[in-house]
């Protein structure tokens, strides 16, 4: 399941919601059919009708008719199936993909595991932690990240001077 949204609050009277998009492809929302939230298990909720307002998103979905039960779902996140996400290209890849990677330099040596990332306006950041627990800053541009090979699980960096500290 990938996270693409947050529910902030019901919106109108016949069970409408007001969620915060928290991908960088809002166009997920325009034609699923199909939205998960987590209440201890995953329950899949049936969208109705989608429109956009700046960076948010109002579903109306199936299942819900009220907004006593919109107000059930405040504060939860929506979530949809990795089948459903947006193809990217060959060189790009979703975050979920590279968290537990393992990251090695152009020698094959072991540097650590992309345990988090970070995004800015300028670059993703990736959160590399080496066997010492100590956590490496890695940018995502072409002159840094190689290679990533999700079928290996490995990402390949060239090591600049001062990266690693």
């Amino acid at each position: 399941m990938f996270i693409i949204g947050k529910v902030l609050k019901p919106q109108g009277l016949k069970g409408e919601i007001k969620a915060e998009i928290i991908t960088s492809f809002p166009e997920h929302f325009e034609h699923l059919s199909d939205i998960y939230i987590e209440q201890n298990e995953f329950k899949k909720f049936t969208v109705e009708e989608t429109r956009f307002s700046k960076n948010f998103v109002f579903l109306r979905f199936k299942e819900i008719q009220s907004r006593n039960e919109a107000e059930s779902l405040r504060g939860e996140y929506l979530y949809i199936q990795d089948k459903d996400l947006v193809p990217l290209k060959s060189d790009e890849f979703y975050h979920h993909q590279l968290l537990g990677l393992n990251v090695y330099d152009e020698d094959d040596s072991f540097i650590g595991v992309v345990k988090d990332i970070e995004t800015y306006p300028e670059n993703d950041i990736l959160v590399v932690t080496d066997e010492n627990k100590n956590a490496h800053l890695i940018p995502v541009i072409k002159d840094i990240i190689k290679r990533v090979d999700l079928e290996s699980q490995k990402v390949t960096i060239h090591v600049m001077e001062g990266l690693l500290g």
